[in-house]
């Protein structure tokens, strides 16, 4: 495996990074009492568009994987959002050739919100294209629900749990559970960073980080 450290503590760095974000901001003094509650923002209910990147760790093949990510999620109404997004993945060489995954889906998150935290489920569909060494190739409807909750630590940051369930009409992906967590810290009125940590059913890991601009 390449420089698979040097990804890894990169991205890692962005999710101490929002840690010591979020210990800076729950450190200040408290608030004057005759100040209003502030409810605080995450990611659920905002209009906003995510460019990331990603670092995957493929278990057991010596093989590791860079993609980028984009991801547009529109608020609807108060508790529905819609999302569209795109994902490219490509291996490293093996066999003269590379994996290269590219993948578009569509769909809706609708949550709820309690004092604290905001549970949601969500689900789409979408196309896959695959492409690997020797020739093959697997093009595919792909299907996914999850279920999640976002958890207000700050006014300006988040953390959400999640699992996600992903498969396709074909091979291209096949029966995958995703188990993750995701950070997101409001930088600004507009820009946000996120790092995000998910294993799958194969123990495969992904390290991801990106930007968010809010609309």
């Amino acid at each position: 495996m390449k420089n698979v450290t040097s990804f890894k503590t990169l991205i890692l760095a962005g999710a101490v990074a929002l840690g010591f974000a979020t210990a800076a901001v729950a450190g200040e003094g408290p608030a004057e009492a005759s100040a209003p509650a502030v409810t605080g923002r995450g990611l659920l209910g905002q209009s906003y568009v995510n460019l990331g990147y990603s670092f995957v760790d493929l278990q057991g093949t010596g093989i590791d994987a860079q993609g980028v990510n984009f991801e547009l999620n529109q608020n609807v109404r108060e508790g529905v959002d819609t999302l569209l997004s795109y994902n490219y993945l490509r291996s490293d060489s093996f066999a003269g050739g590379r994996i290269k995954q590219n993948t578009l889906v569509a769909g809706g998150r609708f949550y709820t919100s309690f004092r604290g935290f905001k549970p949601y489920a969500e689900a789409g569909l979408g196309w896959t294209w695959l492409r690997a060494p020797l020739g093959f190739s697997d093009d595919s409807f792909t299907y996914f629900a999850g279920v999640g909750a976002e958890f207000q630590v700050t006014p300006d940051v988040t953390v959400t749990p999640f699992i996600r369930y992903i498969d396709a009409t074909t091979d291209s992906v096949d029966h995958e559970w995703n188990y993750g967590v995701r950070a997101n810290w409001w930088a600004t009125e507009k820009i946000g960073l996120t790092a995000a940590v998910i294993r799958d059913n194969s123990r495969n890991m992904e390290y991801n980080i990106g930007v968010n601009y809010r609309f």
